[in-house]
């Protein structure tokens, strides 16, 4: 029977906690992994292994276009969007604006059908590659709101390839982090012993409990604070996976642009542990 392929994301509660190094060293220390970086409004993940974009996809999402000569401004669509996303000024037909969310009821309740959709680009998917390694990018256009949609075109894209997946998620514990890893089999949760740390780990421990998946957590740094990280992860019943404390070296090799995974044996063993013990908590 063949091994179904394992899905980790991970994620931290917060930005700087050395989340996207622990996603790059798990790229380069187990063989044949596929990234998928959908931290799409700062995606660094390419950047960081020195990969380089070779294919790229348009993301769009659907957007409204109201016929003038066909709307009668009853304001049905403005009182049906639960997002706010259509106005009236004066006798004007409906304008939509950027908290679109392109769900389409606005056209459905048209009692004219003056509505159409069309395509409006959000950003793009890129194909990174570097030898052997491949990352699937997602890139949120400039100004845009909503970087779901993005989101999910990248980890499609990269499902469909049906390998082993190391998702790099968005920071924080609103929407794009809860799309980034809601088809993971496993979250790798990295945090650091500061209160600011410890307070972010409590809500992002409470998405992953919510959303009912495994979860593992990574302290990093872990020798330059004092809040109980194992004693809030016991809690919720997260095993700790590993302890990496802080090194000037890895410090440094992050400023050059190099995983930690790379010139660090300690960090590699990590990796190693945490790939492990994804497999066993997942079945695979």
């Amino acid at each position: 029977m063949e091994r179904k392929a394992l899905k980790v994301a991970v994620a931290s509660g917060k930005g700087g906690t050395g989340k996207s190094c622990v996603a790059a060293s798990l790229l380069v220390t187990i063989p044949g992994l596929l990234g998928a970086d959908v931290d799409v409004e700062e995606p660094n993940l390419a950047l960081l292994l020195g990969a380089e974009a070779y294919a790229s996809s348009l993301v769009e999402t659907p957007w409204p276009v109201i016929d003038d000569g066909l709307c009668d401004r009853c304001g049905e669509c403005v009182r049906a969007c639960r997002f706010g996303a259509l106005y009236m000024f004066g006798g004007a037909s409906p304008s939509p604006n950027d908290l679109c969310h392109g769900c389409g009821v606005c056209s459905m309740v048209c009692p004219k059908k003056a509505i159409s959709e069309t395509g409006r680009p959000v950003g793009e998917v890129r194909l990174c590659r570097k030898g052997d390694l491949e990352i699937f990018e997602g890139r949120l256009r400039v100004g845009m709101p909503n970087p779901v949609p993005v989101i999910g075109a990248a980890i499609e894209a990269a499902l469909a390839e049906g390998r082993d997946l190391v998702i790099d998620s968005p920071p924080g514990t609103s929407c794009p982090m809860v799309s980034a890893v809601r088809k993971a089999d496993v979250v790798v949760l990295v945090t650091e012993p500061t209160p600011f740390g410890y307070a972010d780990l409590d809500l992002a421990l409470q998405v992953i409990r919510d959303l009912g998946l495994p979860a593992m957590t990574v302290i990093n740094r872990a020798d330059l604070g004092e809040a109980d990280i194992e004693g809030l992860s016991g809690r919720y019943g997260v095993p700790v996976a590993a302890r990496l404390p802080f090194s000037r070296t890895v410090a440094e090799s992050y400023a050059i642009g190099d995983p930690p995974a790379l010139i660090d044996p300690d960090w590699r063993e990590a990796m190693v542990g945490i790939w492990d013990r994804a497999r066993k908590v997942a079945g695979r």
